[in-house]
C-alpha cells in the first residue's frame, strides 16, 4: 500500500475533475449523469483505489456533504410550483400518499419478513426495516424532469406527474425524520413527539428565514449577488438546524419553497442563480457518496439489493395505482403514472448516509448505504427509459421523439 496521505483540496480537485469528463462522456452515450459520478466516487472507495492511495476523507467529507445535501434540498423546495400543484390538487394528494405508504409497508415488511424465509445472511429489526422503507419512499425528481424536458412532454398526465414529483420528497423526508425518532431511548410516545417537534421546528426555522430571503433577494438585481445571499441563508438554516437538532433537509426544502413564494417576480428568474452551481453541487455530493461504496459488501449482498429493488418498485406502483384509483383518475393514468416513480437518488442516499450515522446503525449503516448506491445505479440506468416509456403511452410525447 501506498500511504500518500492526499490533502482534501487535491483529492476535491481529483473527483471535480474526473466527475466532470465522466459526465460530459456519459451524456455522449446517453448515460445517466449521476451514476457516472457515483462511479468515479467508488473507484476511489476503500475496496479499489482510496486503498492504494491511502485516502482518508472521514475527517471532512461528511460535513461537505451535508452542505451539498442541504444545498438540493433547497433547490428541491424552490423548484415547487404551486400553479401545478392546484391543477391537479386532490390526485396529487392521493398518489403520494398512495405511492409512499406503499412503499414503506412494502419495504419495511418484505426486509423485516423475507431475509429470514429466504435464508440470507441479514435479517433487519423491525425499527431497521422501517428506516430502509422510509429512505426508499424519496424519489429522485432531477431524473424525471430530464426526461420530460428532453422529450418535451405536455398535457394532464405530465402535469399531475410534476405536482407528485414536487412534494413526493418533502412526505419522504417527513416519514424518515418521523421513523428515525423512534430509535430513541425515550420510549415510543416520546420518541414520537421528538420526531415531530424536529418536522415542526425545521418548518418554522426554514419558512422564516425563507420569507426574509425572499424579500432581501428582490432587492439585488446582479445574478451573483442573489446567489451569495441565497447559499448564506441556507448555510444558516443548516447550521441552525444541527443546534436544535431538526432536520436539516426539510429546514433547507421549506427554505426553498417560502423563498420563492415571497420573491414577487417570477419562479424561473429565481432560479437563475442556481443554476450555475447546480451540476457542481451534485458532482461534488454524488462522488463523495459513491467513496462510500464498498464492493465487497455489495457483492455479498446483491441478493438483498435486488430484494429491495423488488420491493420498492412494487410498493411504488401499487401504492400510487391504489392512490390514484381513490382520486378517481381514469384507467390510463392509474396504470401507467407508478411507472414514472421509480428514480431514486440524491434525497435517498442523503437520507442514507444520515441514517447510517445514527446510534444502533453501527453494523447496518455500512449495509444500507451501499443497497440504496448499489439500488440507486440501477434504478438510474433503467427508470429514465420506464417513465418514457410511460410518457409515450400516456400520448403526451410525439411518436417522433
Amino acid at each position: 500500500m501506498m500511504s500518500t496521505n492526499l490533502p482534501p483540496a487535491l483529492i476535491l480537485g481529483i473527483l471535480l475533475t474526473l466527475g466532470s469528463i465522466a459526465g460530459i462522456f456519459a451524456e455522449k452515450i446517453k448515460f445517466p449523469r449521476v451514476v457516472a459520478y457515483i462511479l468515479v466516487g467508488a473507484l476511489f472507495s476503500p475496496d479499489l483505489l482510496g486503498a492504494t492511495f491511502d485516502l482518508d476523507t472521514d475527517n471532512w467529507s461528511p460535513l461537505l456533504t451535508d452542505i451539498m445535501l442541504g444545498i438540493i434540498a433547497y433547490i428541491i423546495g424552490s423548484e415547487i410550483n404551486l400553479k401545478d400543484l392546484k391543477k391537479e390538487e386532490n390526485t396529487v394528494i392521493w398518489a403520494v400518499l398512495g405511492q409512499s405508504l406503499g412503499v414503506l409497508a412494502f419495504v419495511s415488511l418484505g426486509l423485516w419478513l423475507l431475509p429470514s424465509v429466504l435464508n440470507m445472511h441479514f435479517t433487519p429489526g423491525l425499527y431497521q426495516a422501517l428506516v430502509f422503507g422510509a429512505v426508499a419512499t424519496a424519489t429522485a425528481p432531477a431524473a424525471i424532469l430530464g426526461i420530460i424536458e428532453e422529450y418535451k412532454a405536455k398535457g394532464e398526465f405530465t402535469n399531475t406527474l410534476l405536482g407528485i414529483v414536487a412534494v413526493d420528497d418533502g412526505i419522504g423526508i417527513i416519514f424518515f425524520t418521523l421513523i428515525l425518532g423512534m430509535g430513541g431511548e425515550s420510549g415510543f410516545g416520546s420518541s414520537i413527539l421528538e420526531g415531530l417537534r424536529e418536522v415542526g421546528g425545521a418548518l418554522l426555522l426554514g419558512g422564516s428565514f425563507g420569507v426574509g430571503l425572499g424579500y432581501i433577494g428582490n432587492r439585488f438585481q446582479q445574478e451573483n449577488l442573489r446567489l451569495v445571499t441565497i447559499i448564506g441563508f441556507i448555510l444558516a438554516v443548516f447550521s441552525l438546524s444541527q443546534l436544535f437538532g431538526f432536520s436539516m433537509l426539510l429546514s433547507c426544502m421549506s427554505l426553498g419553497f417560502i423563498s420563492v413564494l415571497f420573491y414577487p417576480k417570477k419562479q424561473a428568474e429565481w432560479l437563475i442563480p442556481l443554476e450555475h452551481i447546480e451540476e457542481l453541487v451534485f458532482v461534488f455530493f454524488f462522488t463523495l457518496a459513491g467513496i462510500h461504496f464498498k464492493l465487497n459488501i455489495f457483492l455479498s449482498s446483491f441478493s438483498l439489493v435486488l430484494l429491495y429493488i423488488i420491493l420498492r418498485t412494487s410498493g411504488k406502483y401499487t401504492g400510487a395505482f391504489a392512490g390514484l384509483s381513490i382520486a378517481g383518475t381514469d384507467k390510463k393514468t392509474r396504470r401507467l403514472l407508478g411507472l414514472c416513480l421509480f428514480p431514486q437518488a440524491g434525497v435517498a442516499i442523503g437520507l442514507a448516509i444520515r441514517a447510517s450515522n445514527q446510534p444502533g446503525f453501527e453494523e447496518v449503516g455500512a449495509l444500507l448505504l451501499n443497497i440504496i448506491l448499489g439500488s440507486t445505479i440501477l434504478f438510474e440506468l433503467v427508470a429514465p427509459f420506464v417513465t418514457r416509456y410511460a410518457l409515450k403511452k400516456a400520448g403526451e410525447i410525439k411518436p417522433s421523439e
